[in-house]
């Protein structure tokens, strides 16, 4: 037996999605790469707001043997709980 509370009796309304679910939000943050740790697999970069980004080998667009401290890395950033979709090294 499955008990069903009816909404209109309790008064409660069903949730409603929120903007555009299933789509994330991203921006684009030139940013810096001012570590390489191999050991790790993984390159820190920073932007000009001074936040840290950390590129691993599962980020696309990139190669991580190829960056040296020092080089620009273009990231797109997802907007919410910021997380590296993608980055690109700037010559």
């Amino acid at each position: 037996m499955h008990l069903r509370i009816d909404p209109v009796l309790t008064g409660s309304r069903p949730r409603q999605p929120t903007g555009s679910q299933g789509v994330t939000e991203t921006r684009r943050v030139d940013t810096v790469v001012f570590a390489l740790i191999p050991e790790f697999e993984q390159v820190k970069v920073r932007d000009a707001e001074g936040h840290v980004y950390a590129l691993t080998r599962k980020t696309q667009g990139l190669d991580l043997l190829a960056l040296h401290e020092g080089q620009r890395v273009v990231c797109t950033v997802t907007r919410r709980l910021p997380k590296v979709l993608s980055a690109e090294a700037v010559a």
